[in-house]
């Protein structure tokens, strides 16, 4: 335990020294992240859980927050998490400037993350806010399709890559490939286990939602 105590003090003062570091930057370069599927969330990171939050507790220091919270599910947890996790208390910059978030107990929270401290960047979301195809991603569809990427596309037109599903989160579709679905592999698998292609595993909410959208946009859907 001495040495995972070491690594979490270690850590503690890294996140601290970078977001000192950020209250030096002007404001609107300060925490810039790029969006995030879900599916890539989980599949980068080293824990994905659900917490409840208990109470706002006593920091290290005055630029952090911390929060002691109750872990509901585990959809996923490494070794080296489960050991940054056993004492029940996440850790964030005190400003949104720095990365920092604010947490309300009582609330409910998926997060996945791979430190005990946790900022903007971190896929954090109230757990009842989800959709039904994200929590059954969450519970096992997206580990399905983790050795596909998803792919950015962010205006104009992007050619997939091999293994790959593109995703333009600022288009009329991107927030339906958010909520209701999933890349997945089909087809060809290469011989180190990777897939040659991946496609989006769609709900039938997804048509819903783009038409949805489009009407609210008043686009004809990048056509």
């Amino acid at each position: 335990m001495k040495s995972v105590n070491m690594k979490s003090h270690r850590a503690v003062l890294a996140f601290l020294g970078l977001g000192l570091a950020m209250m030096m930057l002007p404001s609107s370069e300060a925490c810039s992240c790029l969006p995030q599927h879900p599916q890539t969330a989980f599949c980068d990171s080293e824990y994905v859980i659900v917490a409840q939050v208990l109470r706002k507790t006593a920091a290290p220091n005055s630029y952090l927050n911390a929060y002691k919270i109750a872990i509901k599910k585990e959809y996923k947890m490494s070794d080296e998490a489960r050991k940054l996790l056993a004492h029940g208390k996440l850790v964030t910059a005190s400003m949104s400037s720095m990365c920092g978030v604010t947490l309300q107990p009582g609330m409910f929270y998926v997060i996945a993350a791979n430190s005990d401290q946790v900022g903007l960047c971190d896929f954090i979301h109230p757990y009842g806010n989800l959709t039904a195809v994200e929590k059954r991603g969450l519970a096992g569809i997206y580990r399905k399709g983790c050795k596909c990427k998803i792919q950015q596309c962010m205006g104009g037109k992007c050619k997939a890559r091999d293994g790959a599903c593109l995703w333009s989160p600022f288009e009329v579709k991107g927030p339906c490939e958010t909520s209701y679905g999933s890349c997945v592999p089909n087809g060809i698998v290469l011989a180190d286990g990777t897939p040659k292609r991946c496609h989006w595993r769609k709900s039938p909410r997804f048509g819903q939602c783009v038409m949805e959208n489009m009407a609210k946009s008043g686009s004809n859907g990048g056509k």
